[in-house]
């Protein structure tokens, strides 16, 4: 799959149904394979632009996810965290649905224990935020496809590995209900959070004005914008 962007197209990582078996309830309800979604990384509208975003130390991708379901567990994301930065915060992350229906899991930890867990329902326009110290995954409820955008860090490689370990997050959405992940020795409440914040504009055009996303490169500086989200 391409994506035409500004003046450039761009080619998608594709994420094959397959590929997300270590994480899914029943993988061996996976009957047949199918591209479970379509990741656009590094996207810009032109050179200005990149130039601005590369220098920010920034990144800015689509992820196209189409409607599907595996063994009743509607498709999501792989699932990840980030690594710490050198005062020892996992980098954050900016997410705006821009089709579709979103549900955002995303679950703090601290070492090895599981200490927080909420779930986001997102629509259009719609941001949100993963604060640090956090993993996230990304489901498509819906009968329709699901198109989410995000500005992240760039100096780093997401870790996958937890999710892999543990199967998954610490909940599953299976039809349309909560199930909770017992490869987890403990597992929060689950939280139902508001979105962050909601917008008409793509929050691409942040480009015009990159000092706000600041708090995603050090967000040591901006912890009480992370407040409405964490507990702890």
């Amino acid at each position: 799959m391409e994506y035409e962007f500004g003046e450039f197209l761009f080619k998608a990582e594709v994420r094959k149904a397959s590929d997300l078996k270590p994480v899914l309830a029943y993988p061996d309800k996976l009957s047949r394979d199918f591209d479970a979604y379509y990741m656009f990384r590094d996207i810009y509208e032109c050179e200005k632009h990149k130039k601005i975003i590369m220098d920010a130390r920034l990144r800015y991708d689509f992820t196209i996810i189409p409607p599907a379901e595996i063994g009743g567990e509607a498709v999501k994301t792989y699932g990840h965290y980030h690594p710490q930065n050198s005062v020892g915060l996992t980098y954050p992350e900016i997410y705006q649905v821009l089709e579709g229906k979103a549900i955002f899991v995303i679950q703090k930890r601290e070492g090895d224990k599981l200490i927080d867990c909420m779930a986001v329902e997102a629509e259009e326009g719609d941001l949100v935020l993963v604060p640090p110290n956090c993993g996230h995954v990304t489901i498509n409820p819906t009968k329709k496809v699901l198109l989410t955008s995000n500005w992240v860090c760039r100096d780093f490689s997401s870790i996958y590995e937890p999710y892999t370990k543990l199967r998954g997050a610490c909940y599953y959405y299976i039809n349309h209900e909560w199930i909770r992940n017992n490869n987890y020795q403990a597992i929060p409440e689950l939280r139902f959070v508001e979105p962050f914040d909601n917008q008409k504009e793509e929050m691409y055009y942040f480009v015009d004005n990159i000092a706000k996303l600041e708090f995603l490169t050090a967000p040591e500086k901006h912890l009480n914008l992370f407040k409405k989200y964490l507990k702890n």
